[in-house]
């Protein structure tokens, strides 16, 4: 699912200001001080953290220049960086065989969790139903209980097994991406940039903070593998001084597992904006409202290939005399002053 569809709906001069800073200029600036001071303390000998107090002012402001010029050649491509992290890797050779990998080792862990979830509850079933609430309960019994409950999370966050991709983060936003809205007949790619245009902007600040969240995890574990990389590089050639490399990954891989998280939040995040908007959608087209959720579907399964630009469908509109009124209009009347 993409985070950029309502990603610049709610986008005045100040807003994109903000989220730059926070999204872009922040981790891009973070990056560029790591990696001059990783290059200033070990590039040309030994790793002496004594020259940073000999470093050049014009070496700083590189620096900021260059975390800038990073922030904003990497602020367009916010989208195709969360595909990279959702595991849309193109069919060349070596990336299709990773998917691959990637994609076979998720399904096993579907299987694994099924399996478990499966045991434990048979477990759970073949005792009575009375000895959960004992103060002697077996430990079995309470192992069972736990596994079957963190079986069924860990589930949560997969799609059907043939939509399976080949990261965490790809799978939870697939998940979404496929079950927001279903039970409307929505479908939230191609209907959540309409939802959001006719949304209150308290449901739009919801959506908006999470996709926000979503992104800078996402940004701070890319700046951490490139800072990781740049320490490899330098710190090769220092024996011990290459473990400094554990810093920056540590960071990359929690800023991601973090994004994983805030996943389940952005994908929440539009299902509130489906339940919430769909219906002021259908009354701003001038639809008939739904007399049941069934009806909604039917209509819904028309509209979406309405809004690809399918003209062989249609759907009736409400008779004028039945469409809400247009907003009243106030009349202001100016009071002569006693003056006057």
């Amino acid at each position: 699912m993409s985070t950029t569809a309502v990603g610049t709906l709610t986008a005045g001069a100040g807003k994109v200001g903000r989220y730059f800073t926070v999204v872009s200029a922040i981790p891009a600036a973070l990056f560029s001080t790591y990696a001059y001071l990783v290059v200033q303390v070990g590039w040309s000998g030994p790793v002496q953290w004594s020259s940073l107090g000999d470093a050049p002012w014009y070496g700083i402001l590189l620096a900021g220049l260059g975390g800038l010029a990073l922030a904003l050649t990497l602020n367009p491509l916010q989208f195709p960086l969360i595909q990279f992290f959702e595991g849309y890797w193109g069919n060349s050779g070596i990336g299709a065989k990773i998917a691959t990998m990637r994609i076979l080792r998720h399904r096993r862990r579907v299987f694994t969790l099924e399996k478990a979830e499966s045991s434990s509850q048979l477990t759970l079933a073949q005792a009575d139903p009375q000895a959960r609430d004992l103060e002697t309960v077996s430990p079995d019994l309470v192992r069972a209980a736990f596994v079957t409950a963190e079986s069924q999370r860990a589930l949560g966050a997969y799609p059907d097994l043939r939509e399976i991709l080949p990261t965490r983060l790809g799978n939870v936003l697939r998940r979404y991406e496929r079950s927001a809205g279903r039970s409307y007949g929505i479908n939230p790619i191609i209907a959540v940039p309409r939802l959001a245009m006719v949304a209150t902007d308290r449901e739009i600040a919801y959506l908006q903070n999470q996709r926000v969240q979503l992104e800078l995890a996402l940004r701070t574990s890319l700046m951490g593998l490139l800072a990781t990389v740049l320490t490899v590089a330098v710190m090769t050639r220092h024996g011990m001084w290459l473990l400094l490399a554990l810093v920056p990954y540590s960071v990359a891989y929690l800023s991601y597992r973090g994004a994983v998280a805030l996943a389940h939040e952005y994908g929440t995040s539009v299902m509130v904006l489906i339940d919430l908007s769909r219906l002021e959608l259908y009354r701003r087209m001038g639809l008939k409202q739904p007399e049941s959720t069934e009806h909604e579907r039917e209509m819904n399964t028309a509209l979406m290939k309405i809004f690809t630009s399918d003209d062989d469908v249609s759907l009736p509109y409400e008779e004028p005399s039945d469409l809400p009124p247009p907003a009243a209009q106030v009349a202001i009347s100016v009071q002569p002053s006693e003056d006057e």
